[in-house]
């Protein structure tokens, strides 16, 4: 894309719509400027020490540009491999982390359908990826994957967002703002009775405008608990958004960490 500019909007062409997570690969980081993760990865490192013994071997599904994959791997020295679907976010991660010389290896993978060569010591899908599978079958292919990546005794740690993020945080989820690659627009529409929540982001370089629609399905902890319990894995804990304390169907995040049995 041409950097962005200030073409009237009569003249802008209708919006094309993209797949997600193409166009908006280019001004992602600068879109989610306000996310700390630092203290994300803070989190993932507490919760992986204490709940497997020195684990060396990290796989990271839903990576995005690879923002996290580069302040949780230099935590423990980790062996780490991250993967995304979008080959334009993994373009990204990639060239960053060559910049930064930080030892993450990156590929393209659909966490619903992805085999490893050697199996881990543990695996993480953060921020909300979990949420972009629609159905619940679709979350139990995650967890037949994870649960073949990992040698006995390995954990899985993962989050969700609920219905209480959706309607508790709804105008947090809209904004516009301008990176160095294009000017956005983030629109929000949450269905109370589906539990869809669809974020539509309209972007504007030049004369051009792309349109990428991310839809998301706002699971219940006892439905993602049921899931858990048919997967082989066994609970270790389901915490209340950067907790460690247990957390109920009022929690707007949860955090979950599950054992692959030894």
């Amino acid at each position: 894309m041409d950097a962005p500019d200030h073409t009237p909007h009569a003249a802008l062409r209708a919006p094309h719509a993209v797949l997600p997570y193409t166009a908006l690969a280019a001004g992602y980081d600068a879109v989610m400027q306000h996310v700390d993760y630092q203290v994300w990865a803070e989190y993932a490192h507490h919760r992986l020490q204490e709940n497997h013994p020195n684990p060396q071997d990290v796989l990271e599904l839903g990576c995005g540009t690879g923002s996290l994959a580069m302040v949780l791997q230099p935590m423990g020295a980790y062996r780490y491999t991250a993967t995304d679907r979008s080959a334009d976010m993994i373009d990204q991660a990639s060239r960053k982390a060559a910049q930064a010389r930080v030892p993450v290896a990156f590929g393209v993978a659909d966490f619903t359908d992805f085999q490893v060569k050697e199996p881990v010591d543990a695996v993480v899908l953060l921020y909300d990826g979990l949420n972009y599978l629609l159905e619940k079958e679709h979350v139990a292919d995650l967890l037949r994957c994870a649960y073949a990546a990992l040698r006995p005794g390995g954990v899985f740690l993962f989050d969700q967002s609920t219905p209480a993020n959706s309607i508790n945080n709804e105008a947090y989820f809209e904004g516009r703002g301008r990176t160095r690659s294009f000017s956005y627009v983030r629109q929000s529409r949450y269905d109370a009775e589906t539990r869809l929540h669809t974020t539509t982001f309209t972007l504007t370089a030049g004369r051009e405008r792309l349109q990428e629609e991310h839809v998301q399905r706002a699971y219940k902890l006892a439905e993602i608990r049921a899931l858990v319990e048919a997967s082989g894995f066994t609970e270790i804990a389901a915490y209340d958004d950067f907790s460690t304390i247990p957390a109920t169907e009022e929690a707007e995040r949860i955090h979950w960490i599950v054992r692959r049995p030894a």
